[in-house]
């Protein structure tokens, strides 16, 4: 089906003069949360989902160059699970850029660069849910592009200090490009994105009746729990963090609100601490999200499109 006949379930009139025009850049297979935020975007009539681009995880697998076709074929799952046809999936870069000059190219890294130069009023965000390789090659390849969006990356540590982060791991050279370049830039550091916390009973009780999607949702999050991969994810045993989804929150929240500050971008050192930056651009840090909003924002979307289809 297209994404507007599953959107229409929902039975809302909204202002959709004031949709925001959102590429989702996601590492879809590397644990279980980010279907959770891939799916949240695709059901937020908000965002006009121009493309989903499945981005590699490659520090948990050096050298392999695997990890971006995962991606890609999970995330052709996920959208088989939603019964959406028409939000195109793409593949991003397969490894790490070689250093801040690197611009790879791909699938993904050409429809960011082909959607930021297209004629629209409308602002581009790149909701970065994982390294930052397919943003920065754009940029390299096409450094235009970069004052015709903004990058709401999920990733890096806490200000002042910084330090090792997952995402930031990922691809330290992209996160120089983006830094330095033109774009704007909304940071949510590990100390907000890990404030997104759920339990294995809500989601069986929220998620799992509403349909393909849900029972899709809850059974990747059951199964990456019961495996031996990595037996310290899921803290406790019964809850997890959707640590992908807090993008959706800063991009659908009121910007007055006071949950962010504004920070000069600083450098990144090769340990991954932040080493500051008189002449650097101004970056919009959050400090938190409003997860109330952003989990049952979730639960309502799943449950108007899916619990009676």
């Amino acid at each position: 089906m297209k994404r507007s006949e599953l959107l229409a379930r929902m039975g809302m009139r909204l202002p959709l003069q004031k949709q925001l025009r959102v590429i989702v850049s996601s590492d879809v297979k590397n644990e279980a949360d980010d279907q959770f935020a891939v799916a949240h975007h695709l059901l937020t009539p908000i965002f006009d989902l121009r493309g989903i681009v499945a981005a590699h995880y490659e520090s948990k697998a050096p050298g392999s160059r695997t990890t971006m076709e995962k991606s890609y074929q999970e995330l052709r799952k996920l959208m088989a699970a939603s019964g959406v046809e028409d939000v195109p999936a793409l593949r991003g870069c397969v490894a790490p850029l070689r250093d801040e000059q690197d611009a790879p190219g791909s699938e993904g890294v050409d429809f960011i660069i082909q959607e930021a130069l297209r004629e629209d009023p409308r602002p581009l965000y790149i909701a970065a849910q994982g390294a930052l390789t397919d943003v920065a090659a754009a940029i390299n390849r096409c450094p235009e592009i970069a004052k015709r969006i903004t990058v709401v990356w999920i990733g890096g540590q806490g200000y002042p200090d910084g330090g090792e982060e997952f995402n930031l791991l990922q691809d330290v050279p992209a996160a120089r490009v983006v830094f330095a370049s033109e774009a704007g830039l909304w940071q949510l550091p590990v100390g907000v994105y890990g404030t997104a916390e759920i339990t294995m009973a809500e989601l069986a009780w929220k998620v799992r009746p509403c349909g393909t999607l849900g029972r899709y949702l809850y059974e990747e999050m059951e199964d990456y729990n019961l495996s031996n991969e990595e037996p310290v994810a899921l803290r406790k045993g019964e809850n997890w963090n959707l640590g992908d989804s807090p993008a959706i929150a800063a991009l659908l929240e009121c910007d007055w609100r006071g949950n962010f500050h504004m920070e000069r971008a600083p450098r990144i050192r090769d340990d991954m601490r932040y080493e500051p930056d008189a002449q650097g651009k101004w970056i919009r840090v959050y400090d938190y999200v409003d997860v109330r909003m952003l989990m049952e924002d979730l639960f309502a979307k799943l449950s108007l499109c899916y619990r009676n289809f």
